[in-house]
């Protein structure tokens, strides 16, 4: 990912992307927009991003009518789901923001890891029936709004999380981004490594053991699932 290019596995999303009518990014980062061209060729699905991450998927081929810019504030009615778009901040990781930038000028595919640059970040509440649910995309500036289901990161600290939990007061949790993405799908997963915030490197894995037991911890009414890769849940209210 450092010295090659960052290019979607066609058969890999073939294989596992279910149908989809729509498809939301958080940002434009290599690891969520990366598989997103070829998923919206295989399932027809309208894609809403931000402008820079439509810039990058009109630069892979994606056609016009196919993508929608979006901002934070808007309200998104796709079909039987209400959308909410919320403003979000990325992690610090080596002392910054990673590729919070414009795209380089004259970009053409294939694209290398740091070509995908984001513009904005969001955190999306959908609402279905009676089900709420919001995926944080960060875990230092999150909306408070109440959701029956939370996805949010398992490298959130406790005040962290406790600040996001008291604001959200979901009945469900689940961690997100916290299997190692470096791994091929034929291998058992793992935790990534803990995001650094300062120059020095994390040597230490997330632990999803101490995610549970904090949340646990802070909102003991609330139930904990650790997802495992392409499995269901009924997160309905029961």
């Amino acid at each position: 990912m450092l010295a090659g290019y960052a290019v979607s596995d066609r058969a890999l999303v073939e294989t596992y992307t279910p149908p989809a009518g729509w498809v939301l990014v958080t940002h434009a980062h290599y690891d969520h927009l990366m598989d997103v061209p070829e998923t919206a060729r295989l399932t027809g699905a309208q894609v809403y991003a931000s402008p820079q991450a439509c810039q990058l998927l009109a630069l892979q081929g994606v056609p016009p009518h196919q993508v929608t810019a979006i901002t934070a504030g808007d309200r998104l009615a796709l079909g039987g789901f209400e959308v909410e778009v919320y403003p979000s901040r990325h992690r610090v990781i080596f002392g910054h923001i990673p590729y919070q930038k414009p795209l380089r000028p004259r970009l053409k595919p294939p694209l290398r890891a740091r070509d995908y640059r984001f513009d904005h970040l969001f955190t999306f509440r959908i609402c279905a029936e009676e089900t709420r649910v919001l995926i944080a995309s960060g875990i230092d500036a999150e909306p408070s709004v109440e959701a029956d289901v939370l996805l949010v990161g398992a490298d959130a600290s406790r005040d962290q999380l406790g600040v996001i939990l008291e604001g959200v007061r979901p009945r469900l949790v689940m961690p997100n981004h916290w299997d190692d993405m470096f791994r091929p799908l034929s291998s058992p997963l793992v935790p990534m490594y803990k995001p650094p915030k300062g120059i020095i490197p994390s040597l230490k894995r997330i632990d999803l053991s101490a995610f549970e037991r904090r949340v646990r911890e802070i909102a003991p009414e609330a139930q904990v699932i650790i997802p495992r890769l392409f499995a269901g849940y009924d997160i309905a209210r029961s």
